[in-house]
């Protein structure tokens, strides 16, 4: 009976060993098909779809292309002005954003949203800097209280962190940070539009500008994929991208354009009376 079981028992051992040897097997597979499948991973540029990379292509080149212009207007005038070094601060800051974003600087893949969102954090620095410096110049136009321009660049600068906040979180708390850079931003166009009145022509179509094209940011946010991505990559990228042209470089060239018509004779009241404290 011993001689008939001794090898039941062995053959038992070397099925327990077979099995070993498989799962450790299986496992060395596994750790070797790792790197190969993060090596696979979303990387950017390199996926981008062209249109995406055509579009922020066109958006550096554009603010580029205005800063130049803005900085050879400025260069050219008999007197330095504040007013054209925001406009030209404002393209140079966003063609450096552009190009960041179209090597693929500050993109990020997010994963922990219902779906994979493409997130631009570039944008975000963009609009905390350039927005800023339009408001200012609209305050430098309007002749506006230091009180309005703190306010106006305060809730700006508000508006733009809830956004990048509600950008790094997922539903439903995103769509409160959403709700809170709402709030801010309408607390910018009532401020607006309380100047609006007694502002010369040029003044309010810029102040118009400003207002549509903010309000198209909300929007697209919400749309985008910060939000519920009913937008695809392209039609996000693209709307940005036109909007920012219009809001800066269109609103830079308008401006400076009719640079005599929207600072009138208190530019040049001005200009004289701070020479004259000097005399």
């Amino acid at each position: 009976m011993s001689l008939k079981i001794r090898p039941l028992f062995e053959i038992l051992q070397e099925g327990v060993a077979s099995n070993a040897m498989k799962s450790r097997t299986t496992a060395l597979q596994a750790a070797a098909a790792a790197p190969a499948e993060s090596s696979g991973s979303v990387s950017f540029p390199n996926d981008y779809p062209n249109s995406v990379k055509h579009f922020l292509l066109i958006g550096s080149l554009g603010m580029f292309l205005g800063a130049c212009v803005f900085l050879y207007l400025s260069v050219t005038r008999a007197k330095s002005s504040l007013a054209h070094t925001l406009v030209f601060l404002t393209a140079a800051i966003a063609s450096m954003a552009y190009y960041a974003m179209w090597t693929g600087i500050g993109v990020e893949l997010k994963t922990t949203d219902l779906s994979p969102r493409v997130i631009f954090l570039s944008r975000y620095v963009d609009a905390l800097l350039t927005q800023p410096l339009i408001l200012s110049t609209l305050c430098l136009i309007n002749k506006a209280d230091n009180s309005i321009l703190v306010s106006l660049v305060g809730n700006n600068i508000l508006m733009v962190l809830a956004a990048f906040i509600g950008a790094l979180n997922v539903a439903p708390l995103k769509y409160m940070w959403w709700f809170a850079s709402f709030v801010f931003l309408v607390l910018i166009v009532v401020q607006l539009v309380q100047k609006l009145e007694g502002g010369n022509d040029v003044y309010k179509m810029l102040t118009y500008i400003t207002i549509a094209c903010s309000c198209i940011y909300s929007v697209v946010w919400l749309l985008g994929s910060e939000g519920t991505a009913a937008l695809g990559l392209t039609q996000e990228v693209g709307i940005i991208t036109l909007t920012d042209l219009v809001s800066k470089l269109g609103f830079g060239l308008y401006f400076l354009f009719n640079y005599d018509a929207a600072m009138g004779d208190d530019d040049t009241d001005a200009q004289n009376q701070q020479s004259q404290q000097y005399v």
